[in-house]
């Protein structure tokens, strides 16, 4: 891949030379969170019993949200229908594995811990086909003691998403479309910034067009994608009577609507004169950086990336930018994977260190204040 400053490498090797990696990030992973529960542990106390204090501790925000759907259901009356605005995968998930007898919120928590391993390893596999061995893992190892990375342990999409999200890259990069395809439609379910992914398959398909061997390959697998938010347009027909309720709703309750990026990034300026201290962090600054970071995320992709990279990059940062009111930016930035493969290229290890440091601190302040039930993206 000349053409974009990359360079694409074997997939093969000896087994335990690729495992290693792996289990260098499952480690580092379990201690981030090891070292998380711990401090909000000391914070909160154990009583009745951790897991329980756990929970009651992370069980903030749009997780009461997810494990209200995921034994209730969706709602047309009330409080309940604004939860239209929320994806149904993640809930169903949650159901079923609560089926078995383990209570929905330790359900939760098992789907989000365990997709957010599978997610960085899958990141890894991703920045390995372009990055040297090294630069791969720097990838991976940013994107596990990222700020907002606590949202890989709380009961949020955000671990699942980043699960599905990856491997369908990853199967693109490996030209396995169908795999890439049903994937991408799962990502869809979770999350509406799944759509981001139709672009970068179809950007994929393009530039291997001439090893693809059936013309199906080229239909289906976009296809599935579109099916995935179907299934989303289809809860809101069964449960609203209007497959685009959610729109009305989120503009309504959520204040989500359209409006020019620059509006949202005023709004967030402004909010750091007069909001509460610790809020002038988040809502203020925090977003207006995560909205630059994602905007010169995008800009670096388009010059040393694929070009279906910076589609997605594109893609997901008008996504979550061209809105009125900027919020939760930070926490989209997980599932921007180009961001990570770029500070994977970072070659002088001072810098690399200073931001895993930053990072990782930052981490562990964000991921109390989530806790203490404080706004932390």
């Amino acid at each position: 891949m000349r053409r974009y400053g990359t360079r694409t490498l074997a997939i093969g090797g000896p087994i335990p030379d690729r495992i290693r990696p792996w289990l260098g990030l499952l480690l580092l992973a379990l201690l981030v969170k090891a070292v998380l529960i711990a401090l909000t542990l000391v914070e909160f106390g154990a009583a009745p019993d951790p897991l329980t204090a756990l929970g009651r501790a992370w069980d903030r925000w749009d997780a009461q949200h997810y494990l209200y759907l995921a034994t209730h259901g969706y709602g047309a009356t009330g409080d309940a229908r604004n939860l239209i605005a929320f994806f149904p995968l993640y809930p169903a998930l949650i159901s079923a594995i609560a089926a078995t007898g383990l209570p929905a919120r330790t359900a939760a928590l098992v789907i989000s811990n365990v997709a957010g391993v599978v997610a960085a390893i899958l990141l890894y596999e991703i920045a390995r086909h372009d990055l040297r061995e090294n630069a791969a893992f720097r990838a991976a190892a940013f994107f596990v003691v990222f700020p907002t990375a606590y949202f890989l342990l709380v009961g949020y999409t955000e671990a699942l998403f980043c699960a599905l999200a990856f491997g369908a890259v990853l199967a693109a990069r490996r030209q396995r479309w169908l795999v890439a395809g049903m994937l991408g439609g799962l990502a869809a379910a979770a999350r509406l910034t799944g759509l981001a992914l139709l672009p970068f398959l179809v950007i994929e398909l393009f530039y291997a067009r001439r090893s693809l061997r059936e013309a199906w390959q080229v239909i289906l697998a976009p296809a599935l994608i579109v099916v995935g938010f179907l299934t989303y347009l289809l809860t809101n027909l069964l449960v609203l009577g209007d497959a685009f309720a959610f729109i009305s709703v989120q503009r309504q309750h959520w204040s989500h609507s359209v409006a020019a990026p620059w509006v949202g990034f005023a709004e967030a300026i402004r909010g750091i004169s007069w909001r509460v201290p610790w809020e002038k962090l988040t809502v203020g600054g925090g977003e207006a950086a995560g909205g630059i970071a994602a905007y010169a995320t995008t800009a670096l992709s388009w010059l040393r990336l694929r070009p279906s990279d910076a589609a997605y990059a594109t893609v997901l940062t008008v996504m979550v930018t061209f809105l009125p009111f900027w919020l939760s930016i930070p926490r989209y930035l997980l599932a921007m994977y180009p961001l990570f493969l770029l500070v994977g290229r970072i070659n002088q290890r001072w810098i690399y260190l200073a931001m895993v440091a930053v990072s990782f601190v930052s981490l562990m302040v964000f991921g109390l204040a989530f806790g203490r039930g404080y706004w932390a993206f």
